[in-house]
């Protein structure tokens, strides 16, 4: 629900300060397990500013996991068949050097995520998120208030003052939690005396961006996601949110030297014709919902008493290792660059080699494995499947009672799920049943509950072998191989903190 009065005291399970993707998101699934949730948005409209165009398979896995419906999302977005490419050009009506594929959102995907990455404004996919908020009855948003300070009570009530931005009225609401969801220089980060760490490796700089949003149809060109011009007029990024309507420009800018005026409805016409731009990935939404199902099913454990307090200080423990990896990839793909194109081919070839991580980072979408205390020497565009523990379950296509689903569509995220490699693993099964474990957990036995279509997938996950199974958490991550009740109590255990 999204409403406009916020009354002078109020109570809540959750308070989630900032109501843009990632706070949406959280909501989302800290409703699915019935707490109640209110988001508090210091701004009273949502930006129309295009930001983000490209929405992982991890991240649309997650959507897929709280029952969002990512086949209605994906019509709000760039088919693949217009955003599947990376042009090198002289100018977008001119000649065309080279072409890169955008990240992996071919058929052949299917085989490594039931979601392959597409391209959408960040507006249009918050968009989709607010509806999705608005017919929850657990969540409950404001706009146009900003939280002030939070203070403890007593063990587990949080005090948090909120204030009207229009009126200056200060209002009171109770929490069991406070998560911050502004972003890395959020005010409710500063107010907790939460710092914002650079990569030890780098000197921090600071950088600035103007973005030009604008319209025009350009589907007379071919169609692209980026476009690398080479030209000395100009030096950003352009992309492509609608070949039709929708377009973005994105530079370096240096508001001491560059007068805004510079950016005149001119400057773009001459854009369309000459745009040099230096891709980057960035991974910001990304990760942070990533890190919002991490915490959320923890709370959930918390709150279920399956779990002590002390397995949230693990949220820390599991996700700044891929954060890090993340923000070094981007900081990576902003040092290296293309410089000028050249008309010689074999250098052209060099550089598209040097750099093709730039357009692939599929080990850091859906290869993190939690456990990982540095960031891996392989490349970002390789991914190898792996059971080993704090690796996202293999994905494979299975069939449920005619159903084609997803393995990861077998992990709800309701609970522990254990996948049984065949009838002789019941007993292990029965087991587990007739002990008195804090949680709960579901067993599924390969062959009877489910059919896999790939043959190898067994194998990969450890499940060859007759009377064993795997653990799987409630965020689709490996616990590990079991084939003794003991061997699950102590990964239990481990996991929860107990």
């Amino acid at each position: 629900m999204i409403r406009d009065t916020l009354v002078p005291f109020s109570k809540t399970s959750v308070l989630i300060v900032g109501g843009g993707t990632t706070g949406l998101t959280t909501a989302l699934l800290l409703a699915r397990y019935g707490l109640t949730v209110m988001i508090v948005e210091r701004h009273h409209h949502r930006s129309g500013q295009p930001k983000a165009h490209a929405i992982n398979p991890r991240l649309l896995e997650i959507f897929r996991q709280i029952g969002l419906d990512t086949t209605r999302l994906r019509k709000s977005g760039v088919s693949p068949e217009d955003g599947d490419t990376v042009r090198f050009v002289v100018s977008m009506a001119g000649k065309e050097h080279a072409t890169l594929p955008y990240e992996r959102q071919g058929p052949e995907t299917f085989e490594i995520t039931p979601e392959p990455l597409f391209n959408i404004p960040q507006p249009s996919l918050e968009d989709f998120l607010i509806r999705a908020v608005e017919s929850n009855e657990n969540i409950t948003f404001y706009r146009g208030v900003q939280w002030e300070s939070c203070s403890q009570l007593e063990l587990g009530v949080l005090s948090s003052n909120i204030r009207k931005m229009v009126t200056g009225a200060l209002m009171v609401v109770e929490s069991a939690y406070v998560l911050d969801c502004g972003g890395a220089n959020s005010r409710a980060r500063d107010l907790l005396g939460i710092p914002f760490s650079p990569l030890p490796q780098y000197v921090q700089k600071e950088v600035h961006h103007l973005s030009v949003h604008f319209n025009a149809d350009l589907t007379r060109f071919n169609p692209g996601t980026l476009w690398w011009i080479s030209s000395p007029r100009a030096d950003g990024t352009v992309i492509c949110y609608d070949r039709a309507y929708d377009w973005i420009f994105v530079t370096y800018y240096n508001p001491k030297t560059t007068s805004p005026n510079k950016f005149t409805e001119h400057y773009c016409r001459e854009l369309i014709d000459n745009m040099p731009f230096h891709p980057r990935e960035v991974f910001g939404v990304n990760t942070g919902i990533a890190d919002a199902q991490n915490l959320a099913w923890k709370i959930h454990a918390v709150e279920r008493r399956w779990a002590e307090e002390a397995i949230l200080s693990t949220y820390s423990e599991k996700r700044r290792p891929v954060a890090v990896a993340n923000a070094y990839q981007s900081v990576k793909n902003q040092i290296q660059s293309f410089g000028r194109l050249d008309h010689v081919k074999e250098k052209l070839d060099c550089e598209l080699r040097a750099n093709a991580e730039h357009f692939d980072s599929i080990r850091l979408q859906i290869g993190y494995r939690y456990g990982e205390d540095e960031v891996p020497d392989e490349p970002c565009d390789y991914y190898s499947p792996s059971n080993k523990p704090g690796s996202r379950l293999v994905h494979a296509w299975i069939s449920v009672a005619g159903q084609w689903l997803s393995t990861l569509d077998l992990v709800d995220g309701m609970s522990f799920v254990l996948l049984l490699s065949d009838h002789s693993a019941r007993a292990l099964a029965d087991a587990v049943r007739s002990i008195n474990l804090p949680v709960i957990i579901y067993t599924l036995c390969m062959g009877s509950d489910f059919v896999v279509l790939n043959a190898s997938w067994a194998s990969t996950v450890g499940l060859s072998r007759p009377a064993s199974g795997l653990l799987v958490r409630p965020d689709q991550h490996i616990l590990g191989n079991v084939t003794s009740v003991e061997n699950i109590e102590r990964l239990l255990a481990a996991c929860l903190c107990s």
